[in-house]
């Protein structure tokens, strides 16, 4: 035992050594680190396009290439395309996806033969899956970063039940009924956050959870669930979105039916898509939750330091990153906060531990920004 013990320790210590030879050579060298993102949709997607758009500033600070591969919503296009940069004679020194419609294992089977680092970003494993930590089982699965989708789906309900109990205690109405708009039912954030939604309303009996149901993560399937649940619960007032741009579909059908999405039904989501942001602004939707399109960026300053030989699993492998609230009432005090948080606004160098040896960790929370 003592023996395969000894064994595995000179293993990881030979992979350590040679990942720091890598980075030094690259140093000297002067050449530029390379990096490949596969995003799960495509061109012009509200959340993912502001994801890529913190990446594209993080690589442009550490003077890194960006190249992004879309899957359109296609798992299989996804992995087609992780193979053919794994393969490639000029693929990027490390890979970067999310684990879509739980294919992640299938992409670090894949990582693990071409023997190619991978870095997952926003979905990640649940614990049916088995894979595992980061460096254990696929050790070229150097670390994740994800937010902490559990507790936004929480927060989000949490937000919408508070503000309804306190209109209803004008109203006397007994109970307040509420349902749910979730994504893709196989998706790490989907059954997080639903999970987060479940968890919160045990905790209050004057609340009645109808029915959650899927709509991928479409604002038309959204729209057309809502037509649905509104008429099979009339007095339902809550509606829980995973998603801004489901939130939205929920509000237009709300409007065809005649009721005032802000008065007659409150509607809360995720992502601070800009739709979502502009019906906070107008008042038809009350709460979005997000900034978590940031996590492109800051998986970028976790990989530069890993390549250049600092390496992030000194602190650890794993990072949760938080998010925060706006609500309609409360716009006109956050909008001047939400309009820093742009690309061009952050300097990612800052946050570098190989940069700055002076940092101890690394510190992602959105009040940096306003620093």
């Amino acid at each position: 035992m003592v023996v395969v013990f000894r064994f595995f320790i000179l293993l990881f210590t030979v992979w350590i050594c040679t990942t720091t030879a890598f980075a030094v050579q690259k140093l000297a060298q002067n050449e530029t680190y390379s990096l490949a993102f596969f995003a799960p949709r495509g061109e012009g997607d509200p959340f993912w396009g502001k994801f890529i758009g913190f990446m594209e500033k993080a690589t442009l600070d550490f003077g890194m290439e960006l190249k992004v591969h879309y899957a359109e919503g296609n798992l299989e296009k996804m992995r087609e395309q992780i193979v053919s940069e794994a393969k490639s004679t000029e693929r990027a020194d490390i890979l970067v996806f999310p684990n879509f419609k739980k294919g992640g294992e299938t992409f670090l089977k894949i990582i693990e033969e071409q023997q190619i680092p991978a870095f997952v970003v926003n979905s990640g494993f649940t614990e049916e899956e088995e894979v595992g930590v980061p460096r254990g089982k696929y050790k070229h699965w150097i670390g994740e970063l994800l937010p902490a989708e559990e507790e936004v789906g929480a927060m989000l309900a949490e937000s919408l039940i508070k503000e309804g109990l306190r209109l209803r205690s004008t109203e006397k109405i007994p109970q307040l009924e509420m349902v749910g708009i979730t994504g893709i039912v196989s998706d790490y954030a989907a059954i997080q956050r639903t999970k987060g939604l479940q968890q919160v309303v045990l905790n209050y009996p004057e609340i009645r959870l109808r029915q959650i149901v899927p709509a991928n993560w479409s604002d038309k399937n959204a729209a057309a669930s809502f037509a649905m649940l509104s008429r099979r619960y009339p007095n339902v007032t809550l509606v829980w979105s995973a998603s801004d741009v489901m939130a939205q579909g929920v509000i237009r059908t709300a409007k065809k039916r005649g009721l005032t999405p802000g008065k007659d039904v409150l509607v809360g989501g995720i992502d601070w898509a800009q739709a979502g942001l502009q019906a906070v602004r107008s008042g038809e939707q009350y709460v979005s939750i997000g900034g978590h399109f940031l996590e492109g960026g800051w998986a970028v300053v976790l990989i530069y330091d890993y390549l250049s030989g600092s390496d992030f699993a000194k602190i650890k492998l794993r990072w949760r990153s938080k998010m925060s609230s706006v609500t309609a009432p409360k716009w006109e005090t956050n909008k001047k906060r939400l309009a820093k948080i742009q690309p061009n606004f952050v300097d990612f160098k800052r946050y570098s531990r190989f940069l700055n040896p002076g940092n101890t960790s690394y510190d992602f929370r959105l009040e940096t920004l306003f620093n």
